[in-house]
Parts: C-alpha cells; structure tokens; sequence
C-alpha cells in the first residue's frame, strides 16, 4: 500500500511553529494544548487510550483505501482472515490455520484452496460471521461498480465453494504463489472481511455508511467519527477472544508534529505511531514516554511520473538517483534512523538482492547523463532541451514540512546538476484520496512525489511495477511498463518454491535498479512513541504494526 512518504507514515518533519497551528478549532477543540506539569494528564485516564496523528483517513473501509492510516485503524474494529506477529508468524484470527500443501489446504497443483474459518464469531451487531460473508467480499472487491485500488490475485479465483457455514473451498485459474499472503490477509492492499448482511443488497459500497461507522467483528467498535479532529473506539465485549483490555481508544487527528509533541510532553496524549524521525531527539527527552525504533518493510522512495516527457528518459532518471545524497537526506531528515537502501525489498528479508546496479552521489556521471541525453545548461544554470527547462514539480502533504528537510536537500542537490525543482504542498487528502476520488497521486497529476510503500507479508510487488497495474486497475503509479520485468513477476506469482522465486525476484530488482521508474532513499525504522504506562504493544514489521490490539493496556 502506498503513502505520502509525510509526517504520519514515514518523514514526520518538525512543522513550523506551534503558534501556526491554529488547529482549524476541530482537534484542539478535543485535545487542548493547554500547560501543565510533564505527564499529569496521563493520570485519570486508566483504560484509555490517546492517539495523535497527522493522517485523517478519507475512509475506514480498507477495501477502498489507498492510505496505510486506513489499515492501522482497522485493527482496532475489523478482522482479517490472518493477522502477521512481531515473530514474523502468521496469528489466526477469522481462519483457524493457514493453508499449505503439507497440511493438506493447497492442493498439489496449487490450484485448490480450502479455508477452515473460525466458528462462534459474530459481527458487532450480533449476527453471526460466516463462510457467506467471506465469499461476499470476494465478490465486492470483483465487482466493477466498486472502487477498489486492485484486484490482483483476487481475479484468479474463478469460484469459491461453501462445503458449510465454516469451510470454504477456493479455485484458482492458475497457480498463485502470494494467495495464502494476500487473500483478506496481510498484503500490500490489504482487505478486511466485510459483513453481507448489511451491504449485500447495495449495487456497490462507495459510499456506503458503513464507510464512515463500519461493524466489524474486531476487539473495538467504532462509536463515532468527527473527520479532521476524532475517531473513537469502545471495547467490544463480544469478541470472540473476549473483551479487550482497553476500554476506549480516542484517535486525534492533529494537522502539525510541534502539537503533538507538546501534547506528548503535556501528557494528554499517550501515543504516537510512525513518529517524526527527525524529531527524534526531542521526543526521546520526553518524560514518562519510552521511544520505539522498530524495523519495517515500507520503504521511501521519489516517485517520478513517466507521462512526463522528460522523466520518460531512462537517462534522467539515472541523473537524478546519482544527484541525490541520500545520506544527507537520511541524516538530516532522519537522524540516522532508517536503514539505506538501494532495492525494493528489504535486507531483512529472503527476497533481498544485495547485488542491483548502485547509485552513490555522485553529480559528475548525474551532469554526464544529463549531457548524453540532450538537456544542456543554460546561462540561468537550468537545463534546457528544445526549448524546454529542465523544470519539475514535486507534491508533499501540508504539515510536515518536508520542504525544509527532504525537498530542501533536493533542491539544492538537484539545480547543482541544473535540474529546476518546485515543491507544491497540498492537503494530504489530496495525496492520498484514491483514483475515483480524484487523489493526485492516483491521478498522475504529479511530477515527483516523495512516497512510502508498504509491502505485504509476501514479496510480490506485482502490484505496483506490472504494466496492467496503472491507477484505477492497480498502484504502478510511476506508470512505468517493462516487459522483462512482467514475465519476470508472472513466473514469481506462479511458484510456490522459494528457490525459484527468489531468482525471479533478484532480475526484477535489477531491471527497477537499472530503469529507475522510483529511486528508492531508504527502508524506514518506524518510530513509536509510548506513554511508560502502556503494555501491550509489541509491533510488528510488514504492513501493519497492530495486530494484538486486543492486549494492550494503559
């Protein structure tokens, strides 16, 4: 799943000034900024817990988000078939086991799968979840009425069978390596189960309520949502597990870093996720909080839009990656906390290639490729090209001021080798909002955007490089199409050996090296920051950090 690579999901920069944070009324209406001794608001609030954020989701229906904000948040109320551990192991949770060939759940050909889902659940309304709500939701993602951001894996299935209310029998065309990974589990477009009984009857879920105040079968309820300022959750007392250990989980959506740090000091908050790493050393100098460093398969990146003439040319692209000094972008931005990176798939994984083609700052060969490929400089210091400057804008959120740290090495980097760089901020909304819902990133109506990637379980990263998978039918928002690269991604989908995966992944890995469609700047080390009085949370490292939220506690 991509994301603005902002404050909230991967670069939290320090925002400009407290005093501009004029709030808009909404958030500060919920969580005031008000000064007090360091941590006193911590006390009175036992079974609560307060969550500051940048991010308001545009929806908390994971089957129609693009944004990772959606995904943590549906944690809290709905289920998948499978959570992912911070062991890195598969946790149960709508399905009793997950499937394999040596457990008899995927046939010999790789074609049949069988699902034992978990009896004695219910939906928060009371209704019973069943193998129809799960072949419901296969159905919706296919329907094409329904904006859904991709369908890939879930268009192999030519037909789910109902052995009972509590078994369910999947048909592939084809084999389908990730399947067990991404069928209503933890992949790179999640989705959650969603409940028949209530949108069965509607010609598409668009804009459903439920999207707004979804029922789900998870730990929490969703009890209210006041967009740009509150979500609330309430325990669930029926979940199957049994209740949770919290009683309420009040999300605040708070648009600058300098408010919620100050409401972290203050005490009136008790959590924030994905912090600002460049605000490291203020946050680890708060007291009562503990700061978490925690290793993660979301990777920044600079998308480029290949639409654009001049970002079409290989050559520029490899321009740019050598006129970046991602070191500095890391230490300045970052203070060392992410981990550089030169490929996709992150050095903690199986699927890593530590021998893709590298690019070391290095504006010498940046300005030699620029020169091969046409643009000349030009008295102004900007490149130009049939009369035409090397001109690019780049998108970044509002409230992050990323200008000041990312863009602002970027630029400096960049009009060295005469490339002219303009960054735009806009409201993340706008950013992140899906291709039916007009986002710019969905759109293409960008030239650079700093952007995060957060890969499944598994990975295939299909979703975004294939050529059939450009917005609306997918997430390849660079645009980008190389047949080599498809053939080398089909026959990775294809096999359940890991051997021969692994081949596979190593060429796609060199050809997104070699052909630059997005320059990769680092693997991100989320940082977590904790009230001393919350146990519980133990993150994991791909797509989603919550998944035992049933056992937190403050």
């Amino acid at each position: 799943m991509q994301q603005p690579a902002s404050r909230a999901h991967l670069l939290r920069t320090c925002a400009a000034a407290c005093a501009v944070l004029a709030i808009s009324g909404s958030a500060c209406s919920k969580v005031s900024t008000s000064a007090q001794a360091p941590g006193s608001a911590r006390n009175g609030h036992q079974g609560v817990l307060r969550i500051g954020e940048i991010f308001d989701p545009a929806t908390l229906n994971p089957e129609l988000a693009t944004e990772q904000t959606t995904v943590d948040l549906s944690m809290f109320w709905t289920g998948y078939l499978f959570n992912w551990s911070d062991a890195d192991q598969w946790v149960p949770e709508l399905a009793t086991a997950v499937p394999t060939i040596e457990n008899g759940g995927i046939s010999k050909d790789g074609r049949t799968i069988t699902y034992h889902l978990r009896p004695n659940v219910k939906w928060q309304d009371g209704a019973p979840f069943g193998a129809d709500d799960v072949i419901f939701s296969w159905h919706a993602v296919m329907n094409p009425a329904n904006n859904i951001t991709s369908r890939l894996g879930y268009d192999l299935i030519t037909a789910i069978d109902k052995k009972d209310d509590h078994t369910i029998v999947v048909h592939l065309k084809q084999p389908y390596a990730p399947f067990t990974a991404s069928f209503f589990t933890m992949s790179g477009t999640p989705y959650s189960i969603m409940p028949k009984h209530i949108l069965g009857g509607l010609p598409n879920i668009n804009r459903a309520p439920y999207n707004n105040l979804p029922v789900g079968t998870g730990p929490f309820k969703v009890a209210e949502w006041h967009k740009g300022s509150l979500i609330r959750f309430v325990a669930n007392p029926a979940y199957w597990r049994g209740p949770p250990k919290l009683r309420e989980i009040d999300y605040y959506t708070i648009p600058s870093d300098d408010t919620i740090l100050l409401q972290l000091r203050t005490g009136e908050l008790d959590m924030e996720y994905a912090a600002a790493q460049s605000q490291l050393p203020a946050l680890r100098g708060i007291p009562g909080v503990n700061v978490v460093l925690n290793p993660y398969t979301q990777f920044a990146m600079l998308a480029y839009n290949l639409k654009n003439p001049i970002l079409s040319d290989v050559r520029v692209r490899q321009a740019l990656a050598f006129g970046t000094d991602r070191d500095t972008i890391i230490d300045k931005a970052a203070h060392g906390a992410p981990i550089r990176a030169d490929s996709d798939q992150p050095n903690f994984l199986w699927a890593y290639n530590p021998d893709v083609p590298k690019y070391r700052y290095d504006p010498a060969r940046a300005n030699a490729l620029l020169d091969a490929a046409g643009w000349k400089l030009g008295a102004d210091r900007v490149r130009h090209k049939n009369g035409r400057a090397l001109e690019l804008v780049a998108l970044s959120p509002s409230g992050s001021n990323i200008s000041d740290v990312v863009f602002g090495v970027l630029q400096q980097d960049w009009k060295a080798i005469g490339v002219d760089l303009t960054e735009k901020q806009v409201n993340t909304a706008l950013l992140s909002e899906n291709y039916y819902q007009g986002g710019l990133i969905q759109t293409g109506k960008f030239d650079v955007a700093f952007y995060s990637w957060l890969n499944g379980v598994d990975p295939d990263d299909s979703v975004f490089t294939m050529c059939d998978q450009w917005p609306p039918n997918g997430q390849n928002i660079d645009y980008y199409c190389n047949p080599k690269l498809d053939a080398a991604e089909r026959i990775a989908l294809r096999e359940y050996s890991q051997a021969k995966r692994k081949l596979q992944y190593d060429e796609i890995q060199r050809l997104l090296a070699t052909d630059q469609p997005f320059l990769v700047v680092w693997f991100n080390r989320r940082v977590n920051v904790l009230s001393k009085q919350l146990s519980g949370f133990k993150p994991a490292h791909a797509v989603t950090e919550f998944w035992n939220t049933w056992e937190w506690s403050i």
